[in-house]
Formats: structure tokens, C-alpha cells, sequence
């Protein structure tokens, strides 16, 4: 731990843009990181990197208003470096959550930046994807609904429940969806929310 403020400062800055762009991303994205060491080296690898990209500018900055007599004693910093420091939250905010919509799009390029999803849920319905959901509980009974824009999977640490914007009228004896004349599962005006630990099966159609 830092023994001065000093150093508790330059922790802090040069964590808080990594901490940014992951507590964005996992905002949308949901959280892949294992462990509070896992997490940690990604904020220091994610800000290396933006420091890197930054270098020549950061330099300049600290090269004519910050090193040691840069300014006079009755000299002040121009106004202007405000906007930097807005910048400064805003960038990295911005860039996590650009990158955690491309990964619910299911865009090849941000995966390559993101690590493999932590468990199986995750991975199924991490992307977002959009479909029929069967599932027969623990208790034997079978339910079902439809996983759209407005439904919800709870994603890792947090408990796996998933949330079904329509239910969906399921056939007991058949095992499967009740068919309208067109073929598709006859959907009613309710939604349905089920616990992780209640489900045997699953299937994703």
C-alpha cells in the first residue's frame, strides 16, 4: 500500500483509465474477469496501453506545465487543460463501452480484445442472441418462452437466472412448444423468469 498521498496518486492515475474502459465494457458486456488479480492486471495492462497511444502528448503536457519550474510562481495553468481532464474519464469510458456493444453484436474484432467468456451461460447468451428458449425444471414440468431485445440473462459472478420477455405455451405430453396454425410457439401475454439452479435441460432453438 502507498505510504504518501503522492503515491496513492500515481496509483490511482495510473489504474483509473484501465478501471474505466472494464467497468465499461463488463456495464454491456457483462463481467469476464476471474478474480480480483485477474482484474487488476487487466486495468494495468488496458492503461499501459492507453499511455502508450498517448506518450507524445502526455509528454508535452507534463513537459510545459507540470515538470519542475515549467511555470513561474505566479503563472497558472490555461483553461484549457480542462477539457483534457474531462477527456481523461470520458475517452476511456467511451471506448469500454464501444467495445462491449461490438461484443453483444457478436463482432469478431472485439472478441480478439476480450478474453473467452468465463462460463458456458455466459458464452450462450452473452452476444445477446435472440430465440426460443425450452427448459425442463428439477420438478419435471416444462417452460419456455421467447429471448428477445427486452429479455435479461444474469451473467457471471452473479447468479445465472434468465428472464423471458414472452412465455411461451409448452405441451407437456410432447415436450415441447404449442404450434399456432404457422408453426410457430403460441406466445402469451406474461414473461417469465426462471433461477438457474431450477433448470435440468435447456435447449436454444
Amino acid at each position: 500500500m502507498p505510504s504518501t498521498f503522492q503515491g496513492l496518486a500515481v496509483i490511482l492515475v495510473a489504474l483509473l483509465p484501465g478501471a474505466l474502459v472494464i467497468f465499461s465494457l463488463e456495464r454491456v458486456a457483462g463481467r469476464a474477469a476471474i478474480g480480483v488479480g485477474d482484474r487488476f492486471l487487466r486495468f494495468i495492462g488496458v492503461s499501459a496501453f492507453l499511455y502508450t497511444l498517448l506518450a507524445p502528448v502526455t509528454y508535452l503536457i507534463w513537459h510545459d506545465y507540470f515538470r519542475s519550474g515549467a511555470l513561474g510562481p505566479d503563472e497558472k495553468l490555461p483553461l484549457w487543460l480542462w477539457p483534457i481532464a474531462v477527456a481523461y474519464v470520458l475517452v476511456p469510458l467511451a471506448l469500454g463501452y464501444g467495445v462491449g456493444r461490438a461484443i453483444r453484436g457478436g463482432r469478431r474484432w472485439a472478441r480478439v480484445l476480450t478474453p473467452d467468456p468465463p462460463t458456458a451461460w455466459d458464452a450462450v447468451f452473452g452476444g445477446r442472441p435472440r430465440g426460443w428458449v425450452l427448459m425442463r425444471l428439477k420438478s419435471g414440468r416444462w417452460i419456455g418462452g421467447l429471448y428477445h431485445d427486452h429479455s435479461y440473462a444474469g451473467g457471471y459472478p452473479e447468479p445465472a437466472d434468465l428472464f423471458l420477455e414472452v412465455e411461451a405455451l409448452v405441451d407437456q405430453d410432447t415436450e415441447d412448444f404449442a404450434l399456432d396454425a404457422n408453426g410457430a410457439p403460441i406466445g402469451m401475454d406474461r414473461g417469465l423468469l426462471v433461477r438457474w439452479d431450477e433448470v435440468e435441460y435447456l435447449e436454444f432453438q
